[in-house]
């Protein structure tokens, strides 16, 4: 225990001395996986978001009835009844022209100035019918849509069932086709930092050649370099974590002062903890295989003295 204790505090100065021996190198390597990660980081946030998003979508399942203009009371009322009679239908909402217009303008921020410039408002009283989640919602859903689309004081109904599979169907496609193209950049970036972190193993070339001379073994002079490739690969992901939080919270702040609903969808939330642990497991993976590659493959270190 106590060798192995001795070993590891040995490593660790070593490693120290070797980030001061070397900052330009280290800070190129560092730099260059910081700006991986905070691209890949910036990614999964809007990724996560959306799919929080499609998530509230599927738990809220709901079906509009657009209502024609000048529809009586007992018409409404009518359809009313005859919605919430059908199984698998939890409530129906009215929205009145007034109700309409405010969520419009909550939603479209500066661009409801639009609208605004009309005389009279033009969006159309509506039935929000909220439907039981499941297999349920797709049934019920097209049987109001088929039944009630030609119904008298119906203009149109709309069911985003189908836009929503479509969305997930495009999210899928956005997570392999990601992971795909991570994978080739992080092999590149790994290639890079190998053959950055060379030059610091080159400059410590004539103190490895004495230490291999008086008897120490390959794998313990890699050993500093590891320690280093570690302490790299979690201060490359925890700055690259924190970029992505502080470029969110910007974007956040400008969308704010400007009213754009699309930031607040694509950044309502932060990163989630799988892909914060994911960021640092993939900083530390990259940067401790850099540094295994550096020093594997320089010259003194493939062969063990004799």
């Amino acid at each position: 225990m106590s060798t192995l204790w001795h070993k590891l505090r040995f490593f660790t100065v070593d490693a120290w001395e070797e980030l001061r021996h070397s900052p330009g190198v280290n800070l190129l390597a560092v730099g260059t996986l910081i700006v991986v990660l905070f691209g890949s980081g910036l990614i999964a946030l809007v990724l996560s978001n959306v799919e929080a998003f499609v998530g509230e979508l599927r738990d809220d399942v709901r079906i509009e009835l657009y209502l024609q203009e000048g529809v009586t009371a007992e018409q409404r009322e009518a359809l009313e009844r005859e919605l919430g009679a059908i199984d698998g239908v939890l409530r129906v909402e009215h929205i009145d022209k007034a109700e309409a217009l405010a969520r419009y303008q909550d939603w479209a921020g500066e661009m409801s100035m639009l609208i605004d410039a009309l005389e009279s408002n033009p969006l159309p009283e509506s039935l929000e019918v909220f439907l039981a989640t499941g297999q349920v919602a797709e049934t019920v859903g097209s049987r109001i849509q088929t039944e009630f689309g030609d119904k008298q004081g119906v203009e149109q109904v709309r069911f985003d069932r189908e836009l929503l599979g479509r969305v997930e169907a495009v999210l899928n496609l956005a997570r392999v086709g990601g992971s795909g193209l991570g994978l080739l950049i992080l092999a590149a970036v790994v290639f890079v930092m190998a053959s950055v972190l060379r030059l610091a193993v080159y400059a410590r070339r004539d103190e490895i050649e004495i230490m291999l001379l008086v008897g120490a073994t390959p794998s313990f002079v890699r050993g500093p370099f590891l320690v280093a490739g570690v302490v790299q690969g979690l201060v490359s992901s925890l700055a690259a974590l924190a970029l992505v939080e502080l470029a969110r919270r910007a974007a956040l702040g400008y969308a704010g002062s400007r009213s754009l609903a699309m930031f607040d969808l694509l950044l309502a939330h932060p990163l989630p903890g799988r892909f914060v642990f994911a960021t640092i497991a993939t900083g530390l993976a990259v940067s401790c295989t850099a540094a295994w590659f550096a020093v594997r493959h320089s010259q003194g270190l493939r062969r063990t003295p004799t």
